[in-house]
């Protein structure tokens, strides 16, 4: 099979190689790979901004069908389509496996970071933190969109499960990508009252996120403020920073008022120049949230089986495999809000 791996440091220590199939041991599944999408956290594992274990198959955004079980497989069988949470090999017996965050128990290990991943055509995952996707699903297209699953589940642990939505909050997102497109969709199905925050140049997918819910966009700070102090003369409840980037944290602390909550989902990559003290002086609660627990995945599929939150206009690229440079490059340039990779070229006119 093919698979693209990161064996050597600097961007150019990524190549596809030619593998031997995977074979699942005791509790595991082999998947055949639909389709792969491309995180930032790729982007920074390619330039040894994350840390990764080499070599190995990048990828952990995915969606795919069983094909091989073995051992006690919870229930899988051949032919269901499933997606995992990444994070799926950890000690299983600390506080923190019992409770379902593995992502932060010491000895996880991430598929595409430390054991191989899913940028190939097959990729081996254990079967309990494995999850089926909802029947609703029935064509290869729709099947197609759960690639997107897993980044929309990072932020639905933030916004359901690491902080407090009341109906009425006033929450500033900053950052129209598709993470902050996605909290944007998330706050409202939690009753908030969105402001969506970019750029002028971001002015086409502010549009979008008008038309998918958001009840104000603004393309500069000025805007932004008069649109703040119109709901609250204190600042907003809550901000959101889905860009990992200084300006936009700045940002969100000028609009946030007294005791309001900030939720980073935005990955910064290094270190940054910030003044901490910002957080001091409003005593604003800073929360942080990684990746997935296990109770975000049930959440993100009972959201998008109930057609609560929408996936398919963030699916702007689908390229087979081979083409992964190509797909690379253009998250990168920040051309697409989304693109996957298809391992099987049978799915080329999906």
């Amino acid at each position: 099979m093919l698979g693209l791996v990161k064996y050597a440091l600097g961007p150019d220590g990524v190549e596809l190689r030619e593998l031997p199939e995977p074979t699942p041991g005791p509790g595991e599944l082999k998947v055949k790979v639909l389709a792969a999408g491309i995180c930032g956290s790729d982007i920074h594992a390619m330039n040894d901004e994350r840390s990764v274990t080499m070599p190995v198959v990048m990828g952990h955004e995915y969606v795919g069908q069983v094909v091989e079980t073995c051992g006690s497989a919870g229930g899988f069988r051949p032919g269901d389509w499933v997606v995992t949470l990444p994070a799926c090999y950890s000690c299983g017996t600390c506080v923190l496996c019992k409770a379902g965050v593995v992502t932060l128990c010491r000895q996880r290990r991430s598929i595409g970071s430390h054991v191989n991943g899913a940028m190939a055509n097959y990729v081996v995952v254990p079967a309990k933190y494995t999850f089926k996707i909802p029947a609703s699903a029935m064509t290869l297209e729709e099947k197609l969109i759960y690639a997107l699953a897993e980044p929309l589940a990072c932020v639905v642990r933030g916004v359901y499960e690491k902080i407090d939505v009341r109906p009425g909050d006033t929450a500033v997102v900053s950052g129209p990508g598709v993470m902050g497109q996605f909290a944007a969709q998330l706050f409202k199905t939690r009753g908030a009252y969105v402001i969506l925050s970019g750029l002028p140049a971001d002015s086409e997918k502010l549009e979008l996120a008008r038309s998918l819910g958001a009840d104000e966009v603004v393309s500069d700070f000025d805007s932004l403020r008069n649109a703040v102090l119109a709901r609250d003369p204190e600042g907003a409840a809550i901000t959101c920073d889905a860009t990992g980037m200084v300006p936009s944290l700045e940002t969100c602390m000028k609009v946030i008022r007294p005791m309001g909550t900030h939720l980073q989902i935005g990955m910064f990559g290094g270190k940054v120049p910030f003044r901490l003290d910002s957080f001091f002086d409003r005593e604003v609660n800073y929360v942080p949230s990684n990746s997935t627990a296990v109770s975000s995945w049930k959440i993100t599929l009972e959201l998008l089986e109930q057609g609560k939150v929408a996936l398919a206009p963030y699916l702007s690229m689908k390229t087979p495999l081979e083409n992964w440079r190509d797909a690379f490059d253009a998250v990168m340039q920040k051309k697409v809000y989304k693109a996957v990779l298809l391992p099987d070229n049978h799915f080329d006119g999906l």
